[in-house]
This record gives structure tokens, sequence and C-alpha cells, in this order.
């Protein structure tokens, strides 16, 4: 038989593309058994990287390569062979540096970088990324991971320019509610938002905490939000345990910004610090501040209405803390000083809050008040008030009576020709008391 000619092995296209094919078939295979793994064991990527190798030895020259050794560098990377990953991810970047995925390497080489620790080369990495300039979800990753990697080698300045990059793309215009109320923010965003502040904080302290986020906040897209800048710092130093600092941080928000919307929460903060940390002194003094601040006669009410009126319920509760604080110390010290004191609040939150359920009260206790410090005739027209410019309430008939003693007090004191107009005053008040309780058992011997 005449001899047949040796087979020419060539290399058909086919073979190539069935060689890779096969890598990514047990590329999701090794996938799969990942995802589907229950007992925690790492997964096995060893059949995908040897087909990627073996195809990259076969056709090194191969045009697509660049595909192959982006998924041979994921492969390694999932067995956890880091530095073998990283290898291959230089090689790609090197040698096919118009690559489809080169953003995505490079972000990949940051990460495995800033996980060796190499945090100058990792951020050189991010560096590239950035440099894209694409809007992809990778630049807003890169540039808080280029932030880490600043912060990982004390460049807390420059790491600090980074991550109020990422907070002008997810905060911008976003107004100033709390962050779990933000509804068009994602979970995922969210979190990258309040891990960009914890990081940022750490950097300002270790700063010149409050008084280095001026020269951060010049545009008008961070002025927008620099009160959480500056809240999630006092947070922190609260965290730490450093009141003062979280007071003065607060306190340096409200200083620069008066008439901000949310200045009010930040200064019911530094009260709420003192407080908590046992300095009363201070906390007295930020109360009459806070109420004085943004109280009825504010210069905030004109500038913030609607900031002002969120404001207002926690200046009624100071208000009605610092009435309460000097009336419990006049009683004990029966300075005429602490009762000017407790009568000044009592006043500012009847005028201030005339509507509300506990104004009677309050209107009775300045009455006490007013008697206690000898000051009758002043005493009698605000028992008066509170007996009979109210509805009915638990303190009108004993505000009425009240009233009675105080006339009866004002005449033991007066001079002989001031006596009959006071005892006609009694006269009337008494009759008025009578028509509006006649069921009290006090009516018959005033009567």
């Amino acid at each position: 038989l005449r001899r047949l000619p040796p087979l020419q092995v060539g290399v058909a296209p086919q073979r190539a593309e069935a060689m890779r094919r096969l890598g990514d078939l047990e590329m999701v295979a090794a996938d799969n058994r990942s995802a589907t793994s229950t007992n925690g064991t790492a997964p096995d990527y060893n059949a995908a990287v040897a087909r990627y190798q073996d195809y990259l030895k076969t056709y090194s020259n191969d045009a697509g390569n660049d595909r192959v050794l982006y998924q041979l560098a994921r492969a390694q990377e999932q067995s956890g062979e880091l530095e073998t990953a990283l290898k291959t991810l230089d090689r790609l970047v090197a040698s096919y540096p118009n690559t489809v995925t080169l953003e995505e390497a490079q972000f990949r080489r940051g990460e495995l970088l800033f996980t060796l620790k190499s945090y100058p080369a990792s951020e050189q990495a991010y560096n590239a990324v950035l440099a894209m300039n694409s809007q992809t979800a990778y630049r807003d990753r890169a540039l808080y991971m280029q932030g880490w990697s600043r912060f990982k080698q004390a460049k807390l300045e420059d790491g600090l320019h980074s991550f109020f990059g990422v907070l002008d793309g997810k905060l911008a215009d976003r107004g100033d509610e709390p962050l779990e109320n933000l509804k068009d923010l994602s979970r995922g965003n969210r979190e990258l938002v309040e891990d960009t502040f914890r990081v940022m904080s750490l950097s300002l302290a270790n700063l010149q905490g409050a008084e280095s986020i001026g020269a951060y906040t010049k545009t008008d897209a961070r002025r927008a939000y620099e009160f959480r800048v500056y809240q999630q710092l006092g947070e922190l130093y609260i965290k730490q345990e450093r009141v003062k600092d979280a007071a003065d941080t607060f306190g340096a928000f409200v200083r620069k910004n008066p008439m901000h919307a949310q200045a009010p929460v930040l200064a019911a903060r530094v009260i709420d610090i003192y407080e908590g940390g046992g300095f009363a002194n201070l906390a007295l003094d930020a109360k009459k501040e806070y109420v004085g601040r943004y109280g009825v006669a504010s210069e905030f009410r004109k500038a913030n209405p609607e900031g002002w009126n969120k404001a207002q319920p926690l200046v009624k509760t100071r208000l009605s803390e610092l009435a309460r604080h000097y009336h419990a110390n006049a009683q004990k010290t029966k300075s005429s000083s602490d009762y000017q004191e407790a009568v000044r609040w009592y006043r500012d939150i009847i005028t201030g809050f005339p509507g509300e359920p506990d104004t009677a009260r309050n209107h009775f206790l300045l009455g006490e008040l007013l008697y206690e410090d000898s000051r009758f005739a002043e005493a009698s027209v605000e028992y008066e008030k509170t007996a009979y410019n109210y509805p009915q309430h638990d303190k009108s008939a004993d505000a009425g009576y009240a009233a009675l003693l105080a006339y009866a007090e004002q005449d033991k004191r007066a001079a002989a020709a001031d006596k009959p107009k006071l005892q006609l005053a009694g006269v009337q008040s008494s009759l008025r008391f009578a028509d509006a309780f006649g069921k009290d058992p006090r009516v018959a011997p005033v009567l």
C-alpha cells in the first residue's frame, strides 16, 4: 500500500475557542460550587487555572489573550493566590493597555495591593482607574479606596480630598434629612457614605478636629452637607469619651452657620453632651444660649421659619428645665436673684407658648414664685390670669383663691391711704371667685 503522508497537526481556530470555553466552563462550575457551599471550605478553581494556563502556553500571541488573563487572574484570586493573581493582572495591564477590562483590572490590582499592604502601589492603581474619568461603579469605590490608601500612608489631608469626593457624588442636593431617611440612596450607597464618614472623622480627629473641616467645604455642594461632617466628628468624639471636643465640634458648626436649619439640632447635642458628662453648669449655660438663639424673638425665626418651627419643641423643653431649675434653687436659697431668674423663664415660656396644654400650670407656678418672693401685687395679677383667662383646669380654683391671699398680704403691708382701693379689689376678686367656682368648699368662708 502506498504510504499516506503524515498527519499535519494544524492549529484550527475551533480548537482555540474550545480550549478557552473549557476554561470558562470550569470557572462557572467553580463559581457555582462556591455559591452553594455550606461547609465554609475554600472554592476549588484549580481546574479553571490549569485550563487558562494551558491556553496561554499554546496561544501565547493570540490577540484575545487579555480576556484569558482577566479570567485567570480572577480564578487565582478566588483560590486565594493573591500575589499570583496580582502578577497576572500586572501582565494584563502592561501587555494590553487598550483592553476593555482595563478599568476593572486596575481596580482589582488596587484591591489586591491594598490587601497585601502595598499602600503606595495601591494608591497608584486607584489613580489609574480615576484617570479614566468614567462614570461606572468602579469610580466611586476607587475614590473611596484611594482615600483609604492615603490614610494608611498617613497622608490624611490627601485622603480627605478623596473622601469628600465620594460624598460629593452621593450627598449633593440631598437636603438635611438623616441618612436613613434618604429614600433614593440605596443600601450599598448608604453604607459607603457611612463608612466614608467614619474614616473622615478619624482623619479629622488626627488633624485639628473641627478646625480642619473648613478647608474642604468651600463649594456650595459641600456646604450643603457640611453639617453632617461636624455631626459625625462630634459623635466620634463622644464614643472616644472626649466630651469637650465633642461639644466644641457641634458648637463650632453653630457659630459658623447660626442660621442653618440644622444649627438647632447640633446646638441641642451640646446640651445633651454636657448633661451626659455631668457638667451641670455648662449644660445650664448651653440651655440659656439655646433659648436665646432659637426662641420666639430670635433672628433665627426670621431667617429660617421652617427650621425655627422644628426647633420650638426643644426650646420649650429647655425653657421648662431652666424655669424649674431656678424655681428649685430659689426655694432652697430664698435668694431674690434666683426667684427673678425663675420668673424670667416662666414668663418666656408663657408668652412663647400661649396655647400649649401646660401653659396654665406654668402660669400658676409663676404666681407661686412671685408670692414666695413677697411680690404680692404681681402675684395677684398672675393668679387671676391663671384662674380666669384659661379654660378651667386643675389649678383654676387654687389660683383664684391664691389671688385672694395675695390681696390680703398686700392689705397687711399697705399704707392707710391705699387700703380702701386694695380692699375693693379684694372684694371684687372674691365675688369673681364665688361666681366661677360656686361648688368649691372655700366659697362660703370667702363670702
